[in-house]
C-alpha cells in the first residue's frame, strides 16, 4: 500500500470523490488531502474538507490535511453548481473534526515522489509538488478535447490555470476530462440511487442541481476520477492533443460496471 495525495476544491463533486476514497481507505496506508481554491475559495475548501471529514471519525488517525489558505491561487464561487456552501448545502458545518492539519509551506517537504496523485481541482498547488519530484504519475481532472468547453472555452480546471496544466500534462498521466465523463454510461441522472450513507446524499443532491441548472445529464466529473485510482482497468487512455496543443492521456470508460460498483 501507498500513500494517497489528494487536491481537492471541495464542491459537491469533489465532495463525491473524497467519499468514495474514504470508503476504500483500507488501500492507503495514509491519505492527505490539500485543501485548494476551485469551486470554492480555499478557505471555503478547508472548510468544507473538515465538515465532509467529520463523518468518518474512523479513518480520522490515517489522514492529514494541508491547508493552503495562504498560497495564492484561482477560485470562483460556484453556487448554482455546488449550493450556497459549496457541497449542496448537505452538511452541518458545525460538527467537529480531530484531523492534523498543516500548512502547505510546511507539507510539500515531506514529500517524497513515491504518493499516488489525485488533482480534482485547478492545478496551481500541483505544479511546485510536480516540479519537486519528477516521479509521479498524476490522476488529473481537467481538460477537454472534442466535447464543449464549460468555462470560457476550456473546461473549468483547466480554465483558471492554464499554464499549471500544461505543465503537469508533460509527464505520463491519466486524465479524466469532459469527453470522458460526458457519456451515457456515467450519466448519473440515469440512476435511482438508494441509501442514506454521505456519498447517495451528495449524489442526489447533484442530481437535484442539475435538474434546476437544465443541464441534460447529471456528471460527478471528480468521483469518475476517484474511480479511475480505484479501477484502473475500467478505463482505456487515448493519446490526444487538445486546443493549446497539450498532450492528453485520456482515460475512456470501457467496463460494462457501473462507475462506483464494486
Amino acid at each position: 500500500m501507498k500513500k494517497l495525495i489528494v487536491f481537492a476544491d471541495h464542491g459537491l463533486d469533489d465532495a463525491a470523490a473524497t467519499a468514495t476514497l474514504l470508503r476504500y481507505h483500507d488501500r492507503f496506508d495514509a491519505i492527505d488531502i490539500v485543501a485548494i481554491g476551485g469551486n470554492v475559495p480555499s478557505d471555503v475548501s478547508l472548510r468544507n474538507c473538515s465538515t465532509l471529514l467529520s463523518y468518518f471519525p474512523a479513518v480520522w488517525e490515517k489522514i492529514t490535511v494541508v491547508d493552503t489558505t495562504a498560497e495564492p491561487q484561482p477560485s470562483e464561487y460556484l453556487a448554482h453548481i455546488h449550493g450556497n456552501d459549496g457541497m449542496g448545502d448537505l452538511f452541518d458545518h458545525t460538527r467537529k473534526c480531530a484531523v492534523r492539519t498543516v500548512s502547505f509551506a510546511d507539507w510539500l517537504p515531506t514529500t517524497d515522489g513515491t504518493e499516488l496523485l489525485l488533482s480534482l481541482g485547478p492545478m496551481t498547488m500541483v505544479k511546485p509538488l510536480m516540479e519537486r519530484h519528477s516521479t509521479y504519475f498524476p490522476v488529473i481532472m481537467g481538460g477537454r478535447v472534442r466535447t464543449a468547453p464549460n468555462y470560457h472555452g476550456y473546461e473549468f480546471n483547466h480554465g483558471l490555470d492554464k499554464a499549471a496544466f500544461a505543465a503537469c500534462t508533460r509527464v505520463p498521466h491519466a486524465a479524466i476530462t469532459l469527453d470522458t465523463v460526458r457519456t451515457p454510461a456515467l450519466d448519473m441522472r440515469l440512476r435511482e440511487i438508494a441509501g442514506d450513507d454521505i456519498h447517495a446524499q451528495i449524489v442526489r443532491a447533484d442530481q437535484k442541481l442539475s435538474i434546476t441548472r437544465g443541464e441534460e445529464g447529471c456528471f460527478l466529473w471528480d468521483d469518475v476520477a476517484a474511480a479511475y485510482l480505484l479501477w484502473p482497468d475500467r478505463f482505456r487512455l487515448d493519446a490526444e492533443t487538445d486546443q493549446d496543443g497539450n498532450r492528453i492521456f485520456q482515460a475512456v470508460y470501457v467496463s460494462d460496471k457501473l462507475y462506483y460498483a464494486e
